[in-house]
Parts: C-alpha cells; sequence; structure tokens
C-alpha cells in the first residue's frame, strides 16, 4: 500500500502585512517629502521678506541723509549753521510694503555746533534704520538694520542759499 503524503499546508495571509508594510513606507515618503516641500516654501517667504526688509532699511537710511543734508538749503540755516537730527521716526510705507514696519533715528557729532576744518563747518551724523516684518520671536519675523555715516559740510563763506564747500 501506497502511502500518501498529506500535502504541505500553504502559507496563507502573507500578502496583507507585506501590503501594510508597504503603505506605510509609502506613506513615510510621501510625508517625507511634504514637510521638504513646506519648509523649502517657509524658507522661500523668509528670503523674500528679508529683502524686502532689507530694501526698505536702506531707502529710510537714504531718506536720514536726505533729512539732514540739506542740500537745497531750504531749512533755512546760516552758513556756519549745521542741520540738527531729526527725531526718531516711523516711516508709512506704500501698500506693497505695508506689513513692513520701519523706524529711523538719528545721532550727530558734536550734538551741537560744527568742527572747524580751515573755515569749513563739518558735522557728522549717524543713521540708523530698522525695518521689521512679523511678531518678534515668530517664525515669520524678519528684521534688517542698516546704518549710514554721513558728513554734512558747509562754507560760510560761500554764496547762500548752500553755502558749498
Amino acid at each position: 500500500m501506497t502511502r500518501r503524503l498529506a500535502p504541505h499546508p500553504r502559507p496563507r495571509g502573507i500578502a496583507l502585512p507585506a501590503m501594510v508594510f508597504l503603505l506605510v513606507i509609502v506613506g513615510l515618503m510621501v510625508s517625507a517629502g511634504m514637510l521638504l516641500l513646506a519648509q523649502s516654501q517657509h524658507g522661500q517667504v523668509l528670503q523674500l521678506q528679508s529683502a524686502r526688509a532689507l530694501a526698505a532699511a536702506k531707502s529710510a537710511g537714504e531718506w536720514g541723509v536726505w533729512q539732514v543734508s540739506d542740500r537745497q538749503g531750504s531749512l533755512g540755516l546760516p552758513g556756519d549753521t549745521l542741520p540738527p537730527c531729526f527725531a526718531t521716526s516711523t516711516l508709512p510705507l506704500p501698500t506693497p510694503l505695508s506689513d513692513l514696519t520701519v523706524q529711523v533715528s538719528c545721532s550727530r557729532d558734536p550734538a551741537s555746533g560744527s568742527v572747524d576744518e580751515g573755515g569749513l563747518k563739518l558735522a557728522s551724523y549717524r543713521i540708523t534704520a530698522s525695518a521689521t516684518s512679523g511678531a518678534s520671536g515668530a517664525n515669520d519675523a524678519v528684521q534688517r538694520t542698516v546704518e549710514v555715516r554721513h558728513t554734512v559740510c558747509k562754507n560760510p563763506g560761500a554764496t547762500a542759499p548752500t553755502y558749498s564747500c
């Protein structure tokens, strides 16, 4: 008599764990890709905001230099008097930059009067302009500061109104 061997049992249920494993791996890869994409976009937004803040701070520094230069003699100061510093100001910006806050301050050396250089009157100004966007400490906050140093010269012996050096 021939004895029949019992059939070898087939493994069952191997497809389900393999599919779950593949779904978990694919899900992790997709979520990692989305995270990298979000971080990249956030970095690009911060770079754009940083460039806008720097441009606003530079413009505010130029505004400050114009305030103390008196190139047109519009302040009506005599030839031996140099312009005083302006008060710290918050500048309003037009619509594309209205989300930025820009502050400009000025300090002068000497604080009053002038330095005499061979009959010419000189004063040095330090103008600090700071542009900020977003709340301080937030992950989207940007601040850029520009410092401009400017020396103004007047020649009391020159013709009014500019008293050019």
